[in-house]
Formats: C-alpha cells, structure tokens, sequence
C-alpha cells in the first residue's frame, strides 16, 4: 500500500530562485490532479536549523536542494 509522503518547501523572501522551485513543484503536482498537497515555510538566517540551501524541498524524508528537476520530484514521490 502507497504511504501519502508530506511535500515541504522552503524557501526565503530574498531568494532568486524560490519562485523558480515553487513553480517547478506546483506543475509536478498538478500532473496528479490535487493528489498531492505541499506547505511552503519561510525561512530566515535564524531558523534555518537543519537547511542547508534555499529553496530546499523535502519529500517524505527525501531532500532535494537548490532549483529541483521535475524528474526527481516525480520519483521522490513513488520511492
């Protein structure tokens, strides 16, 4: 049976390349018909604990950093 994985993003209010990685996500989601559901989070320089890069996005307890290709969302996904 397929465990629904939780999608989180995070990003930073002064980073280029955030909206890039949201939009990237949000198209690999769509492709499901709303299956998925992700929460962003804003990050500062104080609460970045275990971040290394923004934008960072985890699914599940797969972390993927910087500007994400689609295939790997997809298979973050199902792994």
């Amino acid at each position: 049976m397929y465990e629904m994985k939780e999608i989180v993003l995070y990003i930073s209010e002064d980073c280029p390349y955030c909206n890039i990685a949201e939009g990237i996500l949000q198209a690999v989601l769509e492709e499901y018909n709303g299956l998925f559901q992700y929460k962003s989070i804003k990050v500062n320089n104080k609460s970045l604990n275990n971040i290394f890069s923004i934008p960072t996005i985890f699914v599940g307890k797969t972390r993927i950093e910087g500007l994400p290709e689609k295939e790997q969302i997809h298979t973050a996904l199902f792994s």
